[in-house]
């Protein structure tokens, strides 16, 4: 069978680089509406010109499947407007053998036993969060959720305790993100100019400045780990994730640096504490909107009680509202880039050498073949059945795939079972309706603040 070309998207660059800024969701439909399966774009002026998007899960998982090497890499290099939030030497933007390295290393604090010591302080967290509710009282399921998430991230992965610098560290980071994460945020992302220092009140001058004292007491906590660590300060080794990175070795007996440790740690405080709080909103937002959903979840929680965190990360309704809430709200739009190394043919289409391959986990997630009705809150959709691997995909896929999944799905799990179980809420009045996603920075967020009302 011939493989058939790629058609391309009939709009100038330009044109479709302030689309997919300012109306990503928009722009992907409008990509997909006459070309379902791939479409050469240029959508990013970041990247080279042949840029193709995809949502043919077939497509995807024939590109999963080759990430090995045969005639497709995963260059970090293609991901270099990430460096501006997470530095340039987090995993992300490695090219392919030391981000292989690196993830070997970094991969067994996300899993196991590791991950299930912190069950227990993603349930205190959530109840310390939840804990002034009374009858009538309002509040912002935001800011509860990113209190929740930066905990998790502070305490279980930093091993920050409260004090001076954990608290300094929360409303830096906290300045950092709500700063990307409106319309002129989102175009200090994409456009360089915009980002320059021009004074201490410009937008890019005040990102310099907060990023460099976050830079500064990052380090100051990594030097303080590594005397405790050589045995000066701290009799048993703690078991947050900080440590356990400073402890890793590589096959040549070689740790993590101080730069290399304050990326990673940068890209877990953004990517794991921002992104989870999106994820765990857009939750409560859909709980709330539909009774019978909160009523299924409730009697699953009831069957069993305890808060177990082993219990709650195997119960089938919970892990199927969950994804269904990243199915439908995925924070990540896009998968990291691919590239194509010479001419290939990946389920009956024809790729060009210099291609660059970008799946779109939004659109992936809306089609109607695979999600029937896809903008309707279904999570049944996910019991009794397995979803193939090109069709599911909130936290990437192949040699890419987002390293902290794990953590994530099981924190969800356990922030949404402690607070069914402990609370009762109802959405506020001007948030019981439709609520649509937007732009928030590199991610997509609530347009619209979800307040609740305890009850």
């Amino acid at each position: 069978m011939v493989a058939r070309p790629i058609p391309a998207l009939e709009l100038g660059a330009r044109t479709q680089t302030l689309q997919v800024v300012l109306d990503p969701i928009g722009y992907y439909r409008r990509c997909f509406q006459a070309h379902d399966g791939a479409v050469r774009v240029r959508m990013s002026p970041t990247l080279p010109p042949q840029q193709v998007l995809i949502n043919d899960p077939a497509i995807l998982q024939e590109l999963m499947g080759r990430d090995a090497g045969r005639g497709i890499t995963a260059p970090g290099r293609l991901s270099g407007l990430l460096a501006q939030v997470v530095g340039e030497q987090s995993i992300l933007l490695l090219e392919p053998r030391p981000h292989r390295a690196r993830r070997k290393l970094l991969t067994p604090p996300f899993h196991g036993e590791r991950l299930r010591a912190y069950g227990q302080t993603v349930i205190g967290l959530t109840r310390a969060a939840m804990a002034d509710l009374s009858p009538g009282m309002r509040f912002d399921a935001r800011e509860r959720m990113q209190t929740i998430t930066m905990g998790v991230i502070l305490s279980a992965v930093f091993g920050l305790s409260e004090g001076q610098r954990h608290q300094r560290l929360r409303r830096l980071l906290g300045t950092s993100i709500e700063m990307r994460a409106g319309r002129i945020g989102s175009l200090l992302l994409f456009f360089p100019l915009l980002r320059r220092d021009v004074g201490p009140w410009s937008p890019g001058g005040r990102l310099r400045r907060i990023s460099a004292e976050i830079e500064q007491l990052l380090l100051r906590e990594i030097a303080e780990r590594r005397k405790e660590l050589e045995g000066t300060g701290q009799a048993e080794p703690r078991s947050d994730v900080l440590s356990l990175l400073l402890a890793c070795r590589d096959e040549q007996g070689e740790g993590l640096s101080d730069a290399e440790l304050h990326d990673e740690l940068l890209t877990l405080l953004f990517a794991g504490h921002e992104t989870t709080a999106t994820a765990l909103t857009w939750a409560l937002y859909w709980l709330h909107r539909q009774p019978e959903v909160t009523a299924t979840l409730r009697a699953e929680l009831a069957d069993n009680p305890g808060l177990d965190p082993d219990t709650l990360s195997r119960l089938p309704y919970l892990a199927a509202v969950v994804n269904e809430v990243l199915r439908i709200h995925p924070v990540a739009m896009l998968m990291l880039p691919r590239l194509v190394e010479e001419p290939l043919s990946l389920a009956g289409h024809a790729f060009e050498a210099g291609d660059v391959l970008i799946g779109c986990i939004q659109s992936v997630h809306e089609r109607s073949d695979l999600y029937p009705e896809p903008l309707r809150f279904n999570p049944d959709r996910f019991l009794g059945r397995s979803v193939e691997p090109g069709g599911f995909l909130p936290f990437g896929g192949g040699v890419r795939r987002c390293i902290g999944a794990s953590l994530a799905l099981y924190e969800m799990k356990l922030v949404l079972a402690t607070i069914l179980s402990e609370h009762s809420l109802q959405l506020a009045p001007e948030s019981d309706r439709a609520i649509a996603p937007r732009r928030r920075g590199f991610t997509l967020g609530p347009a619209r603040p979800v307040r609740l009302v305890a009850t």
